[in-house]
């Protein structure tokens, strides 16, 4: 996975677009990822995940995916 790949599922992730697969979250942030991507999976679990389904926390979720989404997407490979 390329870090653009990863932000393309982050952002089926948040519906930015369609065709979110139902364990692409669980299967990125379960295992560990290559050098390149763990910072962010460490990230993403750290910063999202416990928070999932908590209505009270959703726009700091949102925000998070976001910057991680801007994070990738403006880095060089």
């Amino acid at each position: 996975m390329s870090k653009q790949e990863l932000a393309s599922m982050l952002r089926r992730f948040v519906g930015d677009e369609p065709n979110y697969g139902d364990w692409e979250w669980d299967d990125f942030v379960s295992v560990n990822a290559d050098l390149q991507l763990e910072p962010y999976r460490l990230r993403l679990l750290n910063d999202v995940h416990p928070y999932l389904g908590d209505e009270a926390k959703s726009a700091q979720v949102s925000a998070t995916l976001r910057e991680v989404i801007a994070d990738l997407e403006n880095e060089n490979d």
